[in-house]
């Protein structure tokens, strides 16, 4: 598979661990659409615009967020893991830095059972942003542990933005043959 390293929320080999208490939280890097970095100003920028923004859309060649567990989570209770792909505006000049995270996409309580090594929680396209007119520039992955428990071991070995879906689909499909 390949893949853009400088668009992964969780790089490869550098594991984001999400052990903590109750009601913890855990953000991956921050993505700027720009491309510039948190905190820079935007460039090339034609027309009279003060903050810029983006939204991704929908067309032919859409990009897949594909997060991966590398350690097993080991809970204590019932707890379970929320993961959103957020989005933020740009709060313009002087600072260039995040506005306020809104969630784009999410997958609630997700158990502990199911965040096996190797395991794949949360996958997603890229969709269009909600509310109308949300002009994004950055992205980022929120991790959030229910308020029922803890998380004593457990990480994300990477969440990467691939170009294309390159799980196996139909491999639980009904095999309409015997091997003799």
């Amino acid at each position: 598979m390949i893949f853009d390293a400088l668009v992964t929320f969780v790089p490869i080999q550098t594991p984001l661990s999400i052990v903590g208490a109750a009601s913890a939280t855990f953000a991956s890097l921050v993505y700027d659409m720009l491309g510039n970095g948190v905190g820079q100003a935007p460039t090339n920028i034609i027309g009279t615009k003060t903050v810029f923004g983006t939204d991704l859309g929908v067309g032919g060649k859409r990009p897949e967020l594909n997060i991966t567990i590398g350690t097993p989570v080991i809970a204590v209770a019932s707890s379970t893991l929320k993961i959103a792909l957020q989005a933020a505006e740009d709060s313009g000049t002087p600072t260039y830095q995040p506005g306020t995270w809104i969630d784009i996409d999410s997958e609630d309580n997700i158990a502990a059972a199911n965040l096996v090594a190797g395991a794949v929680p949360f996958r997603s396209p890229f969709i269009p942003q909600f509310p109308a007119n949300f002009q994004a520039r950055y992205l980022r992955l929120l991790f959030s542990i229910s308020s029922l428990g803890a998380f004593t071991a457990g990480t994300i070995s990477s969440a990467l933005v691939t170009m294309v879906r390159d799980d196996q689909a139909n491999k639980f499909a009904a095999k309409n043959f015997i091997v003799a």
